[in-house]
């Protein structure tokens, strides 16, 4: 839950940043959440992106991760170009890492 505001200010950043405006979607996975309980913490967070929960763990087996919180940037392709794992306390460095990859 403590990412929460830093996620909601990096996803504020990157929308002001005219380089990425365009070309980031951000979506948060809540691994054994239920859409209850993601709807309250998204309503209590004020997340201005999608969550979606993931009672069963699926997403994260596909990836093949088991640690949480993992943000990461995906291409148009759907490659992996910029993880990071856990939570991060800057979202100006994380915008910083993020810009670096995205072209």
């Amino acid at each position: 839950m403590a990412q929460a505001p830093v996620l909601n200010t990096l996803y504020n950043l990157a929308n002001q940043d005219s380089t990425l405006k365009t070309k980031l979607k951000f979506l948060a996975v809540g691994k054994d959440d239920n859409d209850v309980k993601m709807k309250m913490w998204k309503a209590f967070h004020k997340v201005p992106f999608p969550l979606l929960a993931d009672p069963d763990g699926i997403f994260a087996k596909a990836l093949n991760f088991s640690n949480y919180p993992v943000t990461m940037v995906l291409d148009k392709s759907g490659k992996i170009v910029w993880v990071h794992v856990g939570a991060f306390d800057n979202a100006e460095e994380a915008l910083k890492g993020i810009k670096a990859v995205v072209k």
